[in-house]
C-alpha cells in the first residue's frame, strides 16, 4: 500500500506523515490519496473529515490503520474481484474484535478486583 497525502490542514498532513512513515509516497507513485477536502483526482481518495468521510476526526493511529486497511482491501477487491480474500479479512477482523473485547472485559474485572469494587 502506497499513499499520497493531499490535505489543506498542515497539522493533519504532518500527523499523517508521522503515523504512516514510509507508506507515504509521491502522487505519481501512490495507490490512493488521503485528503481532507473533496477533490477530483484520477486515483481513489480516502477522505478524512470531522463530519463525514472514511475516517472521522479525531482519530488514533490504530483507527487510522484499520480504516486504511479496510479501504485498501475494498479497493483491491473491486479491482481484482477477489471475494475470498475479502471474506478472510472480515473473519480475521471479527476474531481480533472479539479478542480485544474479551481483553477489555478481563482488564476491567482485574482492576475492579484490585480496587475492591
Amino acid at each position: 500500500m502506497k499513499i499520497a497525502v493531499v490535505c489543506q490542514s498542515l497539522l493533519l498532513s504532518r500527523a499523517l506523515k508521522s503515523f504512516l512513515g514510509e507508506i507515504i509516497v509521491s502522487y505519481k507513485q501512490c495507490d490512493f490519496v488521503i485528503s481532507d477536502k473533496k477533490i477530483e483526482l484520477d486515483k481513489p481518495i480516502f477522505y478524512i473529515s470531522s463530519i463525514e468521510g472514511n475516517l472521522l476526526i479525531p482519530f488514533s493511529k490504530s483507527s487510522l490503520m484499520i480504516e486504511l486497511d479496510k479501504f485498501w482491501y475494498n479497493l483491491k477487491c473491486l479491482t481484482e474481484n477477489d471475494a475470498p480474500f475479502h471474506q478472510t479479512n472480515i473473519l480475521l477482523e471479527e476474531k481480533i474484535t472479539a479478542l480485544t473485547d474479551q481483553f477489555r472485559k478481563d482488564l476491567i474485572n482485574t482492576i475492579r478486583d484490585y480496587c475492591g469494587q
